[in-house]
């Protein structure tokens, strides 16, 4: 249900690190911070909404920053037992940018858990006209919604002989021996 530094935490080497669908914790400095990446599909232009908050009121609170591979940082906030809006009304991007949603502990580790589960909406580049409607709905991502493992190892695909010995078996000739 989370990605983490390790089997039990805190991890000795990076503090309470890791990430589930509502939000996590960084790492125990500047160089580890946590991070949930969105991959475009296709070009287009993004919108992102969410709410990052701090849930402790202890430690020094942490920075959150949304960070474009093509347009660089985006937005940022500090929060401390509080919350921020963490919206971006519009990036453009092309099919492969990344967008990064990057927390980390803004000095002191301690009590660094946050709350923060960004949506993504999709929608094309394209006029009205020539868009589907499909497109000019957009398509959206949730981080609550959709957080998970690593996707699934996809079957191997059969080998010729595999694929010989399949159509032998379903072979009307081979089901019916005289």
């Amino acid at each position: 249900e989370a990605w983490q530094a390790g089997i039990f935490l805190p991890n000795a080497e990076l503090g309470g690190l890791m990430l589930d669908a509502s939000g996590g914790a960084p790492g125990s400095d500047l160089q580890h911070a946590a991070i949930r990446r969105w991959t475009a599909p296709r070009d287009g232009v993004v919108s992102i909404a969410g709410q990052i908050k701090h849930v402790s009121m202890n430690g020094d609170g942490v920075r959150a920053r949304i960070v474009s591979s093509r347009s660089g940082e985006v937005g940022a906030w500090r929060v401390f037992y509080t919350f921020a809006d963490a919206t971006v009304a519009s990036l453009p991007v092309k099919r492969g940018d990344t967008v990064d949603f990057v927390v980390d502990c803004a000095g002191d580790d301690a009590e660094d858990r946050f709350l923060w589960s960004p949506t993504v909406t999709l929608t094309s580049g394209e006029t009205a006209p020539r868009a589907s409607r499909f497109r000019e709905a957009g398509i959206k991502w949730s981080a609550l919604d959709d957080f998970g493992g690593p996707p699934e190892a996809a079957a191997r695909p059969l080998t010729p002989l595999e694929k010989y010995a399949q159509i032998l078996l379903l072979s009307n000739e081979f089901a019916f021996v005289d």
